[in-house]
Formats: structure tokens, sequence, C-alpha cells
């Protein structure tokens, strides 16, 4: 799963900005990993009427780790 979506990411062109909560959760894995950098606002936030601000991420690049794992995951996917 964290693998499709960081060949998603790979894809795009760079800085690529993510705007749903769950594909920034995806994002925060990826980051965790050390596959891509980027900036991930802290997670919920509330106005004070209690309305939540929608947040956006932002990815910066694609570490060498990140294309490593990309490369290795394709030739596996083509040995097969």
């Amino acid at each position: 799963m964290s693998m499709e979506f960081l060949r998603v990411i790979a894809e795009q062109r760079l800085p690529y900005v993510i705007h749903t909560p769950a594909d920034i959760d995806r994002l925060r894995v990826l980051r965790a990993a050390e596959l891509v950098t980027a900036f991930i606002p802290p997670s919920a936030t509330h106005t004070p009427d209690d309305r939540a601000i929608r947040h956006l991420a932002q990815v910066e690049s694609i570490t060498a780790k990140g294309k490593l794992a990309l490369n290795k995951a394709t030739s596996a996917f083509i040995e097969l």
C-alpha cells in the first residue's frame, strides 16, 4: 500500500501537494520510513467554534532510499 502511494508520488511533479486526510496519513508512513521528505502539518486542528481546519501536506522529494525502494519493487514485479 505505501509502495503504491510512493509510486503515485514518483509520477507527480514535485513539490506535490496532498489534500486528503487518508493520503496525508500514507505520506506520514513514507516520511517515517525516510522514503520521502515532506512538510506535514500537525494532526487535527480546530477553530474556536470547533470546525476542523483542512490541512495540506507537501512532498518535497523522494529520498535516495525511496528511489532504491521503488527500483527494487519494480525489479521484483518485472522478474515475476
